[in-house]
């Protein structure tokens, strides 16, 4: 990849995918502006302030294979931080509340891949002899058939001969933690991708990540950092309404002031697309085709509801399995606490709903009731929360269905670059996505670049 040090080049979007584009830019000399219309960096995975506690609008769980995003935090974080940065473990799925009936307990054993899941799989306690072997026949199916799936097929099409039980224990789980989707309208195909990319490299690719830190101090804040140091600026709280191609560049709609820059990376949300665009930027045929990609998209929500306690709360794993009636995980995030937490709290759970379902009409209140008491029949004996907060992204990811057209990452006209989530053409929409996208994307634009600047050099 070749430099480009006499190109200004506008990342718009500051979340994953707009970060991992700047910092792709900087390091190779481009000068890079990074505008966010929002006070904080993050998008879809970014802090939030409640009640005075730096917690997260929803968690995020990562795995051992998520190299693009990985690399991008170590390389924006000083020498030796990573396992300052993770609570990480062996891929784990143990219940929260060990007499939880019919519960089943999972992990992965420290072998070379793809044996560590099988021996987990085989130890499992829980399943029985044949649930556990036709676990393993499944996997085994998929990779002699190169994970590759129907186009159209369903995750629970791809499993419908696993025995029922065996199939809630893992594959819906793991699904919808992957695709934020139901087994019942989730890709089959997608889904292969994650259980390739998780299991047949090495056995520390499907451990499980969880961040010890909120996001935005994960990732976009020090990536912000790392575009100022190289000579770049970050513009928060300004919004783009027009993104128009001008002489050879683009021009900008800045709060409504023109900006002239060699090119745009446009790393906002699908929804937000059309809006960044403008009517101008909208009506160019080169956007047609994505727009209308876009539009088509259905939705999934991620809920999340935080319990605080008087107490440190007794989690045996920083991530535990619940049943799903309401909550599908529970996360401890007691350390988010400051020492002047709000009512003196010591202890703190995450509990994570990561699909849309009746709980997306219900008042916020009775949800962390009916999560509160989830908890409590689960454990037994479990503390009252001495407060809860409840936060919602009705549009946290697109649906991934089997019929899922999405956008290409990377050059949709000259000096115009698409990157996020949802343009990944392998993944679902994850943070690895969402940085692999903004990588491509400002690759694709120092290639183009290189090339033009080549060829008006002759």
């Amino acid at each position: 990849m070749s430099r480009a040090p006499n190109a200004h080049v506008a990342v718009v979007g500051g979340g994953w995918a707009g970060c991992a584009a700047a910092v792709a830019l900087a390091k190779k000399g481009v000068r890079v502006t990074l505008i966010e219309q929002a006070r904080s960096l993050g998008g879809r995975a970014r802090r939030v302030a409640l009640s005075g506690v730096a917690l997260d609008n929803g968690q995020h769980l990562l795995i051992g294979a998520y190299r693009c995003t990985l690399g991008l935090i170590e390389r924006v974080h000083p020498a030796g931080s990573m396992p300052s940065l993770f609570h990480r473990m062996p891929l784990t799925m143990r219940p929260f509340g060990a007499t939880s009936a019919g519960s089943v307990s999972l992990q992965a054993w420290r072998l070379p891949a793809p044996l560590h899941l099988a021996g987990g799989i085989l130890a499992a306690r829980g399943l029985d002899w044949s649930e556990r072997t036709a676990l393993i026949a499944d996997f085994r199916r998929l990779a002699r058939a190169g994970y590759r799936t129907p186009a159209s097929q369903t995750v629970a099409q791809c499993f419908a001969g696993t025995p029922l039980r065996a199939m809630a224990a893992v594959w819906e789980p793991l699904c919808i933690s992957a695709l934020n989707t139901p087994p019942e309208s989730a890709s089959a195909q997608v889904f292969a991708n994650v259980l390739r990319l998780a299991f047949t490299g090495t056995a520390r690719d499907s451990d499980f990540l969880v961040p010890a830190t909120d996001l935005t101090s994960l990732f976009p804040d020090p990536a912000a950092q790392l575009v100022s140091r190289h000579g770049g600026a970050v513009r928060m709280g300004v919004a783009v309404r027009g993104v128009a191609r001008r002489d050879g560049g683009v021009t900008l709609n800045l709060d409504g002031n023109p900006e002239a820059f060699t090119a745009a990376i446009l790393a906002v949300a699908p929804h937000q697309l059309a809006t960044a665009l403008g009517a101008e930027g909208g009506a160019d045929e080169a956007w047609r085709a994505p727009l209308a990609q876009v539009e088509a998209l259905t939705w999934e929500s991620i809920t999340t509801v935080y319990l605080a306690y008087a107490d440190a709360v007794p989690l045996a794993l920083p991530v535990m399995r619940l049943d799903d009636a309401p909550g599908q995980w529970a996360f401890d995030r007691s350390s988010a606490l400051p020492p002047s937490a709000p009512e003196g709290a010591r202890g703190l759970i995450a509990v994570v709903i990561s699909t849309s379902g009746p709980h997306d009409t219900q008042d916020q209140g009775a949800l962390a009731a009916d999560t509160d008491a989830q908890l409590r029949k689960l454990a037994g004996l479990w503390p009252l929360p001495i407060w809860s907060r409840v936060i919602a992204e009705r549009r946290a990811t697109y649906a991934c269905t089997p019929g899922a057209a999405r956008p290409a990452t990377g050059r949709v006209a000259p000096g115009l670059y698409l990157a996020g989530d949802y343009t990944d053409a392998e993944l679902p929409a994850t943070l690895e996505a969402a940085t692999r996208s903004g990588v491509v994307a400002a690759r694709a634009f120092v290639a183009d670049h290189s090339a033009s600047t080549r060829t008006h050099s002759r």
